[in-house]
């Protein structure tokens, strides 16, 4: 009995103890403090966000409207220029210079100079012709006589760069004839717009135009009218 009446007031205060302890107690962490120098960071990102998206919508609202051309504007100037805007030398050198050479003296012996030239000279109608069909067979140039072929560049050439390299070769290397338009160039073309092939040398020239096939006749009927 005595042990029990002793034991007693010890549990009592355990228990009293405990159920202090367990009323009172509050989970909690320490609080540990952010370093200053990652609270400067994370300030300095924040002020650098904001100032770049101001600027940026500052700069996009202010950023000016670019106009937008009419369908086609995009379209090679060539089409739209005037005949007299068309290069024609440089037009005659990707062309013409490999043969007649950049100085219009052609090759001896096989292609005809482009120097004073009948050809050349003549009416409008006959070099535009010559340029759009192209010429084979027998032709005479100051005096001699060349047998060759000369492309045709009606296909791949439109009526102002035609008219503007006969332009620049009749007025180059002392050629003195008119320039050439580019409607005279498209009449041309709607006169023989069946043709299909090269003319045939100076004689379909001749019979087509009324330009002499060769001066040498020309010149001997001169000089037996003076002669007479």
């Amino acid at each position: 009995m005595s042990d029990t009446k002793h034991s007693s007031p010890k549990k009592s205060r355990i228990a009293s103890i405990s159920g202090t302890a367990s009323q009172d107690f509050e989970p909690y962490e320490a609080q540990n403090p952010i370093p200053w120098p990652i609270i400067a960071i994370a300030l300095a990102l924040t002020v650098w966000g904001i100032i770049t998206l101001v600027t940026t919508s500052q700069m996009a609202d202010s950023k000016p409207e670019v106009a937008q051309g009419p369908t086609g504007a995009d379209e090679p100037l060539s089409s739209t220029m005037e005949p007299a805007a068309q290069d024609g030398r440089q037009l005659f050198v990707t062309h013409c210079s490999t043969c007649h050479q950049n100085n219009g003296a052609g090759i001896a012996n096989a292609i005809p100079p482009l120097r004073q030239s009948r050809y050349v000279l003549a009416n409008a109608e006959v070099p535009i012709n010559i340029l759009l069909f192209g010429i084979q067979g027998e032709i005479e140039v100051a005096g001699n006589t060349y047998r060759g072929r000369m492309p045709t560049f009606g296909r791949d050439l439109e009526d102002d760069q035609i008219a503007a390299i006969l332009s620049y070769v009749r007025e180059s290397w002392g050629n003195q004839a008119p320039a050439i338009e580019a409607q005279t160039v498209a009449e041309q073309r709607q006169r023989f717009a069946e043709r299909t092939g090269p003319w045939e040398g100076g004689a379909a020239l001749a019979e087509t135009f009324g330009i002499p096939a060769s001066t040498r006749s020309s010149t001997r009927t001169a000089t037996n009218e003076e002669d007479g």
